[in-house]
This record gives C-alpha cells, structure tokens and sequence, in this order.
C-alpha cells in the first residue's frame, strides 16, 4: 500500500478531502498543528494521525522516510510550502497541494529539476483552485492551437471557507495580477471590469491574481492571460473605494483585525450548499487572425469538487501516471481530467 500524509487535515477542505480519501478505500495519515483536533477526527474516521508545527524540520525527517505522497491542505500556502516540500524532496515523497497562490506556484515551479532529481512530482493546485479553469485552458487550446491570448472566468454562489478568506486577506494589498507578453505583470485590483455571458446570465466580472494566470502558461504556452470573477456591483464599489487604503492593509494591525474577523465570521459553506449549488466558469482563446473559441463548463460546488480532484490526482501520482518534475493537473493528467466528476457539463457557444 502507498502511504498517503494529509497536513492540516482537520481544516474546513482538509477534512472534505479526508472523507472523500475513505470514502474511496484509502486509509491517510493525518497530520496538523493541533492535538485535539487530531484525535477526534483520526477517531471518526479510524485512521493515524500525528501532530507538529509545519515549521518542525524534525518532524518532517522522521516521518517522511515511511510516507509516499503528501497532501497539504494548510493554508495559506505561502506560509507551508518552505517547510513542506523541501522536506519531501529530502525524502523523495510527492507533493500535491490545493493552493490557488501564484507565489506559491512559482516558488514550486523553481524546484522543478531538483523534483525531477528526487524522482518525485510536485503538483501544487490540485482543488478548485486550478482543476476545472486548468482543464478548460487545455480544452481551448487544444481547439484553436495557435491561440495567443487566454480569459477564464468563473462564478460560485455557496460562500468561501476561511482558509481561503485569510488566503485573501493576507494578499490584498499586493492588488491583482496578469500574464501579458508570456511575463507576470502586477496591476491593481479590479483591473478591467466586463460583463461576461456564462451560466446562463449576464455576470458582472472583475478581474483577480487567480492561480491559472501563472500555470495556464506552462499548460497552454499562452503568453496573455487574465482571469476574472463574477461579483456584485456593492462587492465591486467596496474594493474601489478601498483601493487608496491598501497600503493599510500591509501593517500588522489591519492583518490581525482581519485575521480576527474572519476567524469569528467565517465557517465555510454548509453541506447543504455544498451538495446542491454548482459553480459556473467560461473561457476564451483567440489568435490574431480574428479566431476565437469560447467555452463555457459546469462542475459541482467548488469545496466538494477540491475533495475529489484532490484524492483522483493523489491516486493518480502514486500509481506513477506522472512524470517526475512540477506538473499542473491538465499538465499531468489531459483537458479531460475534469470530465469524470459528477454534474460536469461542457458547452461551445458562438462568440
């Protein structure tokens, strides 16, 4: 039996991702910071599990030895990873991910020979955050092959957890983000706003630093890409208007305020959300030929679709489907990875 390691497991997504894991036969062992929280979802679910800091070298080089694959769930990303995955480039374990931070991305993506020189895949963004938008990249690519410029788009009515929330928050006041010219080029939030057809309705969209505007490019090889999101045009005024306090943001007083805010009001969506709201994404390619595709998909909730996205890539590393080195999902597993989750739909619309 290959030995999976899911780190922050008892997290809003990371326990998701434990029950669709048994769900499917696997029995992981769980790990996290806290004690407590450990046992009492080890016990539910009857599996071992093991408690330390991220940061614990120690702990890594102990444990690491016995594990094939690690699962972390323990956001935000940009905090774990430097502990994480140089660890298991150590040991020679795989790394997979559910982060949707492109600084996270390319951090990864740098360590891509030494990957390779371990035998080992590193696949950050094996959840929502890039697994659906990821697929429709290659799907449009794969339609219009001399595609020089990308847009996705996406939409989810059922709320966010508070991983991603803090996720958020900690990176707000660096504003947005997009590839142009096959470079990453930093501008600020809400960078171009459009109404964007999908989902059967006209969607207000702004765009966002959303993980596919760094991996998209290893995916595709397009050079220009902007990701945006469906939001309300009160959501929208309030980012304006908040734009000249961005540099509050930064101090460590408005980071703990929101920290503590969203730590108080954020749970994540409930399960009734979670089995019954679906969660829209559009995409575009065009060339300078005045060619263009567009595409518009259907998946399942987003937190419900990162369980099971996240738990088919694992089984799929550990039964060496994949070559060693960074990988994204669509990179690594085909534009039609996506296709094999419940209430996906795909659809071609005349542009």
């Amino acid at each position: 039996m290959k030995t999976i390691f899911i780190y922050g497991a008892y997290g809003y997504t990371g326990k998701l991702i434990v029950e669709a894991a048994v769900e499917q036969g696997l029995k992981p062992i769980i790990g996290g910071r806290s004690a407590k929280k450990l046992a009492a979802l080890a016990k539910e679910h009857s599996l071992k599990h093991i408690a330390f800091d991220v940061s614990n070298k120690d702990e890594w080089d102990k444990l690491l030895p016995n594990i094939d694959l690690v699962l972390n769930c323990a956001g935000p990303f940009a905090l774990t990873v430097d502990h994480v995955v140089p660890a298991c480039l150590r040991h020679n374990s795989h790394y997979l991910d559910i982060t949707g931070e492109i600084e996270v991305f390319s951090y990864i993506a740098s360590l891509s020979k030494e990957a390779v020189i371990a035998g080992v895949v590193l696949m950050p963004g094996v959840g929502f955050d890039i697994v659906p938008t990821d697929c429709l990249s290659a799907k449009l690519k794969e339609k219009l092959p001399d595609g020089t410029h990308l847009e996705l788009a996406f939409q989810g009515n059922s709320g966010i957890s508070r991983g991603t929330a803090l996720s958020m928050a900690r990176r707000y006041h660096e504003g947005g983000m997009i590839r142009e010219n096959s470079k990453l080029l930093k501008v600020p939030i809400a960078y171009e706003v459009r109404d964007i057809d999908f989902g059967g309705k006209t969607r207000l969209c702004m765009t966002i630093p959303w993980g596919d505007v760094y991996t998209a490019y290893f995916t595709t090889g397009i050079g220009n890409i902007k990701v945006y999101t469906g939001v309300t045009r009160k959501t929208l005024n309030s980012l304006l208007s908040f734009k000249k306090l961005k540099w509050a943001a930064r101090t460590a007083i408005v980071q703990w305020m929101m920290k503590s805010i969203i730590k108080k009001r954020v749970k994540g969506p409930s399960l009734e959300k979670r089995s019954t709201y679906l969660t829209y994404l559009w995409g575009k390619i065009s060339n300078g030929n005045g060619q263009s595709v567009i595409m518009e998909m259907q998946t399942m909730e987003s937190y419900q679709l990162t369980a099971y996205t996240a738990v088919e890539a694992a089984k799929r590393v550990l039964a060496g489907d994949v070559e060693s080195g960074y990988k994204t999902p669509a990179g690594a597993f085909g534009s039609s990875f996506i296709d094999q989750f419940e209430k996906y739909n795909l659809t071609e619309v005349n542009d």
